[in-house]
């Protein structure tokens, strides 16, 4: 291996040739790590964003390019960087309860993307190696709108840089991710030097997110959460439909939920044959939903199905357990979490120093806290009706409307929707509720579902057939 350092002038820039074997084809490949300097309209700079690519070794111009990112907001790219659509994974320990390793946990991954596309990982300002400029306040980035528009430069600016604005561009994003990807879509097409985006992948889609959260008075929020209890109750062995396959409990739930379920909790009324078929999915006793008026807190369930065991579930994915605290003052431990989070990070760290030559001393931050200083509201939302500024509760969240214009201005340009049966946060049912009330053409979707968590790729079957799907999507596109 030959490490180079190019741009004497920009020193956070690095370069290294590699091969992989990618579904038994050997890959060679140049990985380039580097620096992207962020201004705003004014010319001020706000930061450092930084890219890590992949680029097939003499890839002509109508090689696609695929740009991916996390969420957070907040958060690097590192799930997805590791989480084997890369040419390197974190090696997960396959046994759910089995305790975190961290040695050996890096590998290569047999299910990159590389070999069908460029791949440019995307960590956005003050997350991973990057940072805000000194005298920059975080309220700088911190909102749906500059970071769309800080996330289409860098687009642009990586196109320009490797001469490939005539190549076919694809955005993935992952759980806030997808609400990045909708808007830099639109962000890059509306631009003064525009860029046509040719597909969308959302795995986690949350951009209806405002529609789908459990909130008193919020029914669709429990309806759309129906089909995830019911996996979840189905793979732990509390569901009534054991002898069903997970897919199709998930769907008998889906229409159980959008039918019955959904008068009873319009209505109000709790007949009891809806009660029994709802304790049937969730695995909860009918006076205990009675109780709770038939509205069942996805936070709550964590809690609530396995209380018999002693067991609390993960966030992130159900499918992981931990036993439930001994005291209110014990520190909150996520099942989901202690078992990837270190597994990651030290294969991070292994990647970059390892393979991608940069120095140790360097610090990466996973994720910052920004969330909390988040603006949600669009600008373009303000001064429509009802769209309010924050904090009102008249305030608009319409970012499936950035989908719906892109398929509009692209004839070309479709979706891809992959969800994990078992994440507790972007569920299977909030997907059904966007499909559903947003006109988007079907004929310009793909869906992938996958038995797995919101990072469904850490199930090595669910990263092979999310692979398998991912590649279909960009070849479909290409061809």
């Amino acid at each position: 291996m030959r490490w180079l350092r190019e741009d004497h002038d920009m020193p956070q820039h690095y370069t290294s040739r590699h091969s992989a074997v990618i579904r038994d084809a050997s890959i060679d490949f140049t990985a380039e790590a580097g620096r992207v300097s962020i201004s705003d309209e004014s010319g001020r700079t706000l930061g450092d964003a930084w890219t890590f690519a992949y680029i097939r070794d003499e890839a002509e111009v109508e090689r696609p390019v695929l740009f991916l990112f996390n969420g957070g907001p907040g958060c690097s790219s590192l799930w997805l960087h590791l989480g084997g659509l890369g040419p390197w994974r974190a090696a997960v320990p396959r046994e759910l309860d089995a305790a975190p390793v961290v040695r050996d946990t890096l590998e290569p991954s047999p299910d990159a993307l590389v070999d069908t596309a460029d791949l440019v990982f995307v960590d956005p300002i003050d997350t991973g190696f990057g940072r805000l400029a000194d005298g920059v306040e975080p309220a700088a980035i911190s909102s749906v709108d500059r970071d769309a528009g800080i996330t289409a430069q860098i687009v642009r600016s990586w196109l320009e840089r490797h001469n490939r604005l005539e190549s076919p561009v694809y955005l993935l994003g992952e759980s806030y991710g997808t609400i990045r990807a909708a808007l830099t879509a639109t962000a890059l097409l509306t631009a003064d030097e525009p860029v046509a985006v040719s597909g969308v992948a959302m795995l986690g889609q949350c951009v209806n997110a405002q529609e789908t959260t459990q909130r008193p008075g919020n029914p669709v929020g429990f309806i759309a959460a129906l089909p995830l209890l019911a996996a979840t109750a189905w793979y732990h062995g509390k569901s009534a439909h054991g002898a069903l396959t997970l897919d199709e409990v998930v769907r008998r739930a889906h229409a159980f939920a959008v039918d019955e379920y959904a008068a009873a909790l319009l209505t109000g009324e709790m007949p009891g044959p809806v009660v029994e078929r709802l304790a049937g999915f969730t695995g909860l006793g009918a006076e205990e939903l009675r109780a709770r008026r038939l509205r069942v807190d996805k936070e709550e369930f964590r809690t609530l199905l396995l209380a018999d065991r002693g067991l609390v579930l993960g966030l992130t994915d159900a499918r992981y357990t931990l036993p439930a605290p001994a005291g209110a003052g014990e520190p909150h431990v996520d099942a989901a979490s202690v078992r990837l989070d270190p597994v990651f990070y030290a294969a991070a760290r292994r990647l970059f120093t390892e393979h991608l030559g940069i120095p140790r001393k360097r610090r990466y931050r996973v994720a910052v806290a920004a969330h909390e200083r988040w603006n949600y509201l669009e600008n373009a939302a303000v001064g429509r009706f009802g769209g309010s500024a924050m904090p009102s509760p008249f305030a608009m969240f319409d970012y499936p409307a950035h989908l719906a214009a892109l398929l509009r201005a692209n004839a070309g340009a479709r979706l891809f929707f992959g969800t994990g049966y078992f994440d507790t946060l972007t569920t299977v049912g909030s997907l059904e509720h966007l499909r559903s009330q947003y006109g988007l053409p079907a004929a310009r979707l793909r869906e992938g579902r996958y038995p797995a968590g919101h990072m469904m790729y850490t199930d090595p079957h669910s990263l092979a057939a999310l692979s398998d799907d991912l590649r279909a999507f960009v070849r479909e596109g290409t061809a």
